[in-house]
């Protein structure tokens, strides 16, 4: 049997589509995926074939025909729709015009959940809301629901990581390391550098042999605002933005400990290697659809009544202090998440959050 997979983007749905591949299947399994994030399917094991797309072709007529033409040359006997869009509707017509015999199935992307929680808020219930991703697109291939991305096989395709000497780092008994990704797509998902910058200080008082680990893009402007803030206030860290490409990163957060940050695809790729995340929920919420499966992983939601308004924060409806959801979220919170997550955990408490700003004011005089 001969299966083809769609799921071209983003790079976190990527990451927990990849669930579909947990299931038991006999054949050749072929993977639609945009050609930025192909690196996350080109060596796994479970995938024959990698067919990469580039989005920047839609500029030129007929691209995604011409893309369907090669594909329909395979002969599939089943299509695994796990995007569920436009591009893959016009692709179904497509295969059902030319390849008829071709079976098809189609992922299910929740969206009268998703709106009802969007409208009733807290008070849609549970049962209704959106089923999680990664459950959605192990049922699509005939799993249980309860198979989660297993992407381990990804960090021995990276580099050595000691490559790498613009960000050394040293992982084993003597570190335990603390991956912060502070950036997102999205403004409204994004958290106060501020209150990164009062968390870091509190735990490492308690912590003091923690490494912290930036991570993002050279473009990622929360990443960089950070990593300047850092640098200004005199807080050790280590710089990893822009360093790794994405096996890389995927290896470099096999070794953490932990890995902090917002909703974002990297916290879903630490997870799918293993490392338990605390992730920050403004606009969106941990029953989106999206949240945390790592077993240790904690989500930290706010607790603002207009949450969740949006899938990515873009129709926040407040005319004033607009993404006040993530403000919410006090430093003291995810402290005492990450507190509970990293080995050894002291027993001392983190510090009150006037205590961390006066030592951060202290360290920029």
């Amino acid at each position: 049997m001969k299966r083809l997979i769609f799921r071209l983007s983003s790079l976190g749905d990527v990451v927990l589509s990849q669930s579909i591949l947990e299931p038991p299947f006999i054949g050749a399994t072929h993977w639609v995926v945009a050609e930025e994030f192909s690196t996350l399917l080109k060596d796994n094991p479970r995938v024959s074939k990698v067919w990469s797309f580039d989005r920047k072709r839609l500029v030129e007529a007929f691209a995604w025909l011409k893309f369907l033409r090669e594909l329909k040359s395979e002969d599939y006997d089943l299509v695994l729709d796990a995007h569920s869009s436009l591009r893959t509707f016009i692709a179904r017509v497509y295969f059902l015009i030319f390849s008829p015999k071709t079976r098809w199935k189609k992922i299910s992307k929740s969206r009268w959940r998703r709106l009802g929680y969007i409208t009733f808020k807290k008070l849609w219930p549970s049962a209704w809301r959106p089923i999680h991703l990664s459950h959605a697109a192990a049922k699509l291939a005939g799993g249980t629901g309860q198979e989660r991305p297993e992407l381990s096989w990804i960090t021995t395709v990276a580099k050595p990581l000691d490559s790498h000497s613009s960000a050394p780092l040293e992982f084993g008994n003597r570190f335990k390391t603390v991956a912060i990704v502070p950036s997102s797509a999205w403004p409204g998902k994004q958290w106060r550098t501020g209150h990164y910058l009062e968390w870091m200080i509190a735990f490492r008082k308690v912590q003091p042999d923690t490494q912290f680990l930036i991570l993002g893009m050279r473009t990622d402007r929360a990443a960089t605002e950070l990593r300047n803030q850092l640098v200004e206030s005199g807080i050790k860290h280590k710089d990893g933005i822009g360093h790794y490409n994405l096996p890389e990163v995927a290896a470099v957060l096999s070794q953490c400990d932990l890995a902090v940050g917002v909703d974002t695809g990297l916290l879903h790729l630490s997870e799918a290697v293993g490392t338990p995340v605390v992730a920050l929920f403004g606009p969106t919420r941990s029953d989106f659809g999206f949240g945390p499966t790592h077993p240790q992983s904690v989500p930290c939601n706010t607790q603002i009544w207009c949450s969740p308004c949006s899938k990515d924060g873009t129709l926040c409806f407040r005319p004033f202090r607009r993404f006040k959801c993530m403000e919410e979220i006090a430093p003291e919170v995810l402290g005492l998440s990450t507190q509970s997550l990293m080995k050894e955990t002291r027993a001392e408490p983190l510090l009150k959050s006037g205590q961390a700003e006066a030592d951060l004011e202290s360290r920029r005089k």
